[in-house]
């Protein structure tokens, strides 16, 4: 066959598709509202293990009952995490089983893989800098309310409101948790049961697989008593400097020093100098204790934290998009 015959035979006939998952094509269909996500998560290596773990009788109903929430570092230097725990308990989500575990720029961008491409660069050069400055804390939640039948991933994030200070309610969580802007919210949490599934995994590698099998059988306590959240949370914080997280006041605080951060807030202390900051940033160490977070309330107040006109790979899945295909 000549090249001239076979190019005319591959231009009459459509080479067969491959198969390029071991995930089947209706596997996320119950645990996603969001088409594009079930074709994205069947080629997903961490939605698959995820799957992994959740095979046994009862598993999906778990995913339906169950969510959890992360406690960043911001929250615990800002000493919002007993807070955080008091006002989910009050809304139904009760702590089951808790973690502590650090964040480094890999874990990072897996777990936020479908939303980095939107991040600014300003935001990417911050972030590693805010979320690896102490451990997180992951809780794992159990909906004792189940309010209009919604997983408890999907009522979690339709309560908690966007990152974004500008779309805020008076009613939303992070509003409620004191808020101060797109970086300093406090906590993530996953949108739908297929996002537990893929980012329990991804945790999974730092707390232990074993430790998130046996959180599967923990049941909640009106009390707390049978999780280590709340003891959790008082060693993060005997570990970590309390901060007000105000960028005002740290900008005056830092003047004092002698340092190339104390040089910025004397010299540059607007943000409209943000990119020195950033650039400084690039070559310079953060200071310790409380100066580092002087720096970080500073540089997350000024950023811009997205990308002008670009969207996500994956939008946020919505308590609509829910309900319209009950």
């Amino acid at each position: 066959m000549t090249a001239t015959t076979a190019e005319a035979d591959l231009g009459t006939h459509r080479l067969p598709e491959p198969n390029m998952s071991a995930v089947g094509p209706r596997t996320f269909d119950s645990l996603s509202a969001d088409p594009r996500k079930r074709v994205a998560y069947r080629l997903d290596p961490y939605a698959r293990e995820g799957l992994d773990l959740f095979r046994a009788p009862g598993d999906r109903a778990w995913l339906y009952t169950t969510t959890f929430v992360v406690i960043k570092p911001d929250a615990v230097v800002g000493r919002r995490g007993g807070m955080i725990l008091d006002i989910l308990g009050e809304e139904g989500w009760l702590p089951i089983a808790a973690r502590p575990f650090t964040f480094d720029p890999l874990l990072t961008r897996e777990i936020w893989r479908y939303q980095f491409n939107a991040a600014s660069r300003q935001r990417i050069a911050v972030v590693d800098h805010l979320l690896g400055s102490s451990p997180s804390l992951l809780v794992l939640l159990r909906d004792t309310s189940r309010a209009d039948g919604l997983p408890a991933s999907v009522r979690l994030t339709a309560a908690k409101g966007g990152a974004d200070p500008s779309a805020a309610r008076a009613r939303d969580l992070r509003t409620r948790f004191g808020r101060v802007n797109g970086l300093f919210n406090f906590i993530h949490t996953a949108d739908e049961p297929a996002d537990v599934v893929r980012e329990l995994r991804l945790f999974s590698y730092r707390t232990g697989t074993d430790w998130l099998r046996a959180a599967r059988t923990a049941t909640p306590s009106a009390a707390g008593e049978e999780c280590p959240a709340r003891t959790l949370l008082d060693g993060l914080e005997a570990d970590a400097p309390a901060h007000d997280l105000d960028s005002a006041r740290s900008v005056a605080r830092l003047t004092v020093r002698d340092d190339v951060w104390g040089s910025l807030a004397r010299e540059h202390g607007s943000r409209d100098d943000v990119r020195r900051w950033l650039s400084a940033l690039e070559e310079s160490e953060l200071p310790a204790g409380t100066a580092r977070w002087d720096v970080l309330s500073v540089l997350t107040d000024w950023i811009d934290c997205n990308e002008p006109g670009v969207t996500p790979l994956l939008a946020t899945v919505s308590a609509t998009d829910w309900r319209k295909q009950a």
